[in-house]
């Protein structure tokens, strides 16, 4: 592609062989039940796009619910164990700012734990809403700040002081700041919505998960 990888594909792709249980350790081990959480009452999901999808996680609790499953992602090192693992699916390598499909191509759209890191939140937005069919669902999985003040000012300092510096002794790579920053700045909650209405959905709505440590987001197309 010839660009510069953004930073956060360049630290994805060296902890690549160690993503699965870096994040679980990260998540303190829940981060199996964000992620069902993601497609829960999801059914008959037609041609679907798992974007950014890293180790392939959500395209394997998807692909028997739906017609068609792609993962995309910048990473070539994740695409490679997403090969690894789920060899019957097919990946391919993409920029989430300038998707490589053509308007309309998918009933549903799945983005986990991703959308923070594309560099461009409103025109990833808008790339998702192309892409997506008339009447199509977007579910978007993000780590989010709580919305309690005494919960918010807590889990800051445990992301600051805790879970990111061991996050980066367990990858050997200094994420500890981009991880912050982009959970951090991230448009959380009615902000995210308000961005996505902006760029052509009809409707969108979130459900906070573990207190508001992350959270869910449905966009309808």
């Amino acid at each position: 592609m010839g660009k510069k990888q953004p930073v956060g594909v360049e630290i994805f792709d060296k902890i690549a062989d160690r993503y699965d249980s870096i994040s679980k350790t990260l998540s303190l081990g829940i981060i199996s039940r964000w992620q069902r959480e993601l497609i829960k009452g999801l059914e008959n999901l037609g041609v679907t796009l798992d974007l950014a999808c890293g180790t392939g996680e959500i395209a394997a609790l998807v692909k028997e619910k739906a017609k068609t499953v792609i993962g995309l992602d910048y990473s070539l090192s994740m695409l490679k164990v997403a090969r690894r693992k789920l060899p019957e699916l097919p990946f391919v390598r993409g920029d989430a700012l300038n998707l490589p499909f053509k308007d309309s191509s998918f009933d549903t759209v799945l983005v986990s734990l991703s959308l923070r890191h594309f560099g461009n939140t409103e025109k990833a937005l808008a790339e998702i809403r192309r892409v997506l069919k008339r009447g199509g669902t977007v579910r978007i999985l993000e780590v989010s700040i709580p919305q309690n003040p005494v919960l918010r000012k807590t889990f800051v300092g445990f992301l600051k002081y805790v879970l990111l510096p061991m996050g980066k002794i367990r990858s050997k790579e200094d994420v500890t700041h981009h991880l912050f920053e982009t959970i951090v700045n991230f448009p959380h909650y009615e902000e995210l919505i308000k961005l996505a209405l902006k760029k052509g959905f009809r409707e969108g709505h979130f459900k906070p998960l573990f207190f508001g440590m992350a959270t869910v987001y449905e966009l309808l197309g």
